[in-house]
């Protein structure tokens, strides 16, 4: 893996300035509270503890289930931010007896929930882990601080706009689970943007050792488009979000105008050429399952408003029901207990009233129902399971997209 790119790097893949977004005002925002990250090792996750440890909390717990990931961001804190109270907690947000207990003895003012399967392919391949986790794990944890009252963050994704993907399409339905029950104490919110540059598994990323080991340059389609942030970016403003919300709100981040996959193709090569690196082919295979040729942050028919800060926008949108969800997360609960892909496409596609699953999606669902393992029930086809669900809950759900 390449090192961590310098701000001139950022800049120049990005086009545009990266510039320092936190204040001093907003880092005393976080001193002596006791805020709690879940997905600590991943890429936003530990961006968020760096600048958390920052801001002198009172005590920093590291909620992270991948051992190497946990050890790697306890370290890093260590070293780098040896006057903060660490916590490092390895465990799974779905195991909510585990996160309840965490919290209850943490007592953390602030729950910043950055857990979460967000490969698209991955997802499309496994689809009940992805509800398991992206769902379920969510609303775990917000349940859990709830309990202790605790202002809880769900950070999410330009691909829950309009989802195509059953990656989408689970952070989608856990921003509606979260923002529709009944009078969380959490006053939960939920934060939206898009790519992180040269985050975890990445595009950008891949495409950087790709070149330092001299292969070619895979690009699903040059005239794609994204949103792209750096980590920093997306920290800080997940941050800021979370101090000026009132709770039950979505905020979108403003991430600048999209850039083309091409012309990113274009500029990591550029940046590889002035690090001495020898230039390779580019390679055009097609979007993949799932994937969107052009991103959006917010679905039609939602309205954004400008907030105090110029790169964060809140949604206005009117309140749905919790009935018609809660309905279809105890069919979820029920689907994921029998790893019943097929069922939680058919939750997923009757709940998210804009999704529609690929083609890869449903007949990895299929497969899944007829292995061995699931003969006992019935076959199902996708289609019927729509029926019921969707004429119970699609009203509710059409007012939020």
């Amino acid at each position: 893996m390449m090192h961590r790119m310098t701000p001139a790097e950022e800049e120049m893949l990005l086009g545009r300035r990266v510039e320092a977004l936190l204040s001093d005002d907003d880092r005393e925002h976080f001193a002596g509270q006791t805020c709690l990250i879940t997905g600590a090792g991943g890429s936003v996750g530990s961006e968020l503890a760096r600048q958390i440890a920052l801001c002198r909390p009172a005590r920093l717990v590291l909620l992270e289930q991948s051992e190497q990931a946990l050890f790697r961001i306890e370290q890093f804190l260590r070293e780098h931010s040896p006057a903060t109270c660490l916590e490092p907690a390895l465990c799974d947000v779905t195991r909510a007896a585990s996160v309840a207990r965490l919290m209850r003895r943490v007592g953390p003012q602030l729950v910043f929930h950055a857990a979460a399967y967000k490969h698209v392919t991955m997802a499309e391949r496994h689809i009940a882990a992805a509800g398991r986790v992206n769902v379920l794990g969510t609303l775990s944890v917000l349940a859990a601080a709830n309990d202790v009252g605790a202002r809880f963050v769900l950070i999410s994704s330009d691909k829950a706009a309009a989802p195509t993907s059953v990656m989408g399409a689970t952070k989608r339905l856990a921003e509606l689970a979260v923002l529709t029950g009944d009078g969380h104490p959490a006053r939960p919110i939920v934060v939206r943007f898009g790519n992180v540059l040269a985050s975890s598994g990445s595009f950008v990323e891949l495409m950087r050792d790709r070149i330092r080991d001299g292969q070619p340059l895979l690009l699903t389609d040059p005239e794609a488009t994204r949103f792209f942030m750096t980590l920093t970016e997306a920290a800080s403003l997940v941050m800021k979000a979370s101090i000026i919300a009132d709770g039950g709100e979505t905020f979108w981040l403003d991430m600048g105008p999209q850039v083309r996959i091409g012309d990113l193709a274009d500029r990591l090569l550029a940046a590889a050429a002035l690090q001495g690196l020898p230039p390779v082919p580019v390679k055009v295979i097609g979007l993949r399952p799932g994937e969107k040729r052009y991103e959006q942050l917010a679905s039609q028919g939602v309205s954004l408003e400008r907030t105090a800060d110029p790169r964060i926008w809140v949604a206005r949108q009117a309140a749905a029901a919790a009935l018609g969800y809660r309905a279809s997360i105890r069919a979820l609960r029920h689907a994921v207990v029998r790893d019943d892909a097929l069922a939680v496409l058919g939750v997923l596609t009757a709940t998210v009233s804009d999704f529609e699953p690929s083609a890869l999606a449903k007949e990895v669902a299929h497969v899944a129902e007829a292995s061995p393992l699931v003969t006992r029930r019935p076959r199902r086809q996708l289609e019927p399971l729509q029926g019921p669900l969707r004429s119970t809950v699609q009203a509710k759900v059409a007012a939020h997209n």
